[in-house]
């Protein structure tokens, strides 16, 4: 199976939306489990676990539920890739237990589980960090400041050309790619390079699929795109990379694990999570997976082309999610 292929419910499933404040969690996904089933794959246990969000968190949980099949083939994960905002209002609407997210919650997010009486737990998966990348063929662009980048993608740009850019740039006008505006990147990298989230001009190729910006920057000469590192990594035979300077005495840094995990690739290294809601770890289905990818977390990262989380941030995973009992 190709991992980075949308995983779709096999027709006949049917997924239940599962509890808003109030509900019987028996009227929820996956509810088939067997009471009591220990966590990490009792072959007792069976149900549906449904996750969306984040396209670049996509790739950890299609890793995790690859291995997890494996361990317990009774308990069907499904996997999608809407966006971090399409993810929270699938979860707010009922319709998923987790949400990939490569942001943290918003406020406003925050305000509408609250009132539905929603109560969820984060958990850290890994660390990425956003690449800019350009055309191979690019042999001038080939690193950025910060102050560049916000000239280019900024909502009030008047850039046209690398020339508007800089001077010693082609006189050619560049095409840009960019995720999609339920994108957690997309709100992550304009707010970090333009200073307000969803900030962006409009003349931009946006996509939810993150393939598809890599084939729009890899088949076009003056193509300039971003998204999640493990997208460049995958791809680095047709992709040129960026390196980004960060003010004025700064050094231009390249990003790799490294550089990620250390934050000097700054800005845009940035924590990449799950919110699992509280109520669905009761669940058996639910806590037997979530306890698989955070117990493996560190290799499903990786696999999915990321920076594992520290000791300390496992530590904490497991901290949370024993005080949620799902873990017992």
């Amino acid at each position: 199976m190709n991992m980075f292929k949308t995983i779709r419910v096999a027709a006949g499933v049917l997924v239940l939306a599962f509890a808003g404040c109030g509900t019987d969690d028996a009227a929820t996904p996956g509810t088939g489990g067997t009471p009591g089933a220990a966590p990490g794959g009792a072959k007792g246990a069976s149900g549906t676990v449904v996750v969306d969000g984040s396209s670049t968190v996509y790739r950890i949980s299609l890793a995790a539920q690859e291995a997890y099949n494996k361990v317990n083939p009774n308990i069907t994960v499904v996997v999608d890739n809407h966006g971090t905002g399409g993810g929270f209002g699938r979860y707010l609407e009922g319709e998923v237990d987790i949400v990939d997210a490569s942001r943290n919650a918003k406020p406003e997010e925050e305000a509408k589980a609250k009132e539905q009486g929603i109560e969820w737990t984060r958990f850290l998966v890994g660390y990425d960090g956003i690449t800019v990348v350009v055309n191979p063929k690019n042999t001038f662009a080939k690193s950025m400041t910060v102050e560049q980048l916000k000239k280019i993608w900024d909502q009030d740009s008047k850039a046209q050309t690398w020339k508007d850019v800089e001077p010693s740039w082609p006189d050619r006008k560049f095409i840009l790619y960019s995720p999609d505006k339920d994108s957690g990147t997309f709100e992550f990298f304009t707010e970090a390079i333009n200073g307000k989230a969803k900030r962006q001009r409009e003349d931009v190729q946006a996509s939810s699929d993150d393939n598809t910006l890599v084939s729009g920057v890899a088949g076009d000469p003056d193509g300039l795109g971003y998204f999640g590192y493990a997208y460049y990594a995958e791809n680095k035979d047709k992709l040129g990379v960026v390196t980004i300077q960060n003010g004025a005495d700064a050094k231009p840094v390249l990003p790799s694990p490294e550089t990620i995990l250390d934050k000097t690739y700054k800005p845009l290294s940035r924590p990449l999570y799950l919110f699992v809601k509280n109520s669905a770890m009761k669940r058996p289905d639910v806590a037997e997976f979530l306890k698989y990818y955070l117990d493996n977390v560190a290799t499903l990262a990786e696999k999915g082309g990321y920076v594992a989380p520290t000791a300390d941030d496992i530590a904490a995973n497991q901290k949370a999610l024993s005080s949620t009992g799902a873990a017992k």
